[in-house]
């Protein structure tokens, strides 16, 4: 059985690798949607407490530099001076599809019990990046 849980948060980045708009510094105001499974309920009737599920998440977003927080590929000429302004270097340009690999490895790290099913990250209502589970 699967359940799902959505969250928001705001996050700035720039593209390096990129001719359009996104090769400027910018921001969007990201839905992610994580869903998890379990092959049987707990003992409470649950495949995981949607609170539970709630501070895992939230912990990744407040504290690996999601929310609030600008992202920049280590390899783009302006990281340093990105990064002395507060910016969190990644290795990979930071689009969606990055993003969401990088949000799945933090948040399945964190999960006891259950699997990590799959993640939507919508960048903007009508654009997401999907990842799911290796079958």
């Amino acid at each position: 059985m699967k359940i799902s849980k959505s969250f928001n948060f705001s996050m700035g980045h720039v593209l390096n690798n990129y001719v359009g708009k996104c090769h400027d510094l910018h921001g969007h105001n990201y839905d992610l949607i994580v869903c998890v499974e379990a092959a049987e309920l707990d003992a409470s009737g649950f495949v995981m407490d949607f609170t539970d599920l709630k501070k895992v998440v939230n912990d990744v977003l407040d504290n690996d530099g999601f929310d609030h927080c600008f992202r920049v590929c280590e390899s783009d000429p302006r990281a340093d001076a990105l990064t002395a302004l507060g910016a969190t270097k990644m290795e990979a340009e930071p689009t969606a599809e990055n993003l969401i690999l990088v949000l799945a490895k933090l948040i399945e790290a964190k999960l006891h019990n259950v699997t990590l099913a799959s993640l939507d990250l919508y960048e903007t209502p009508t654009s997401q990046a999907h990842w799911q589970q290796p079958s």
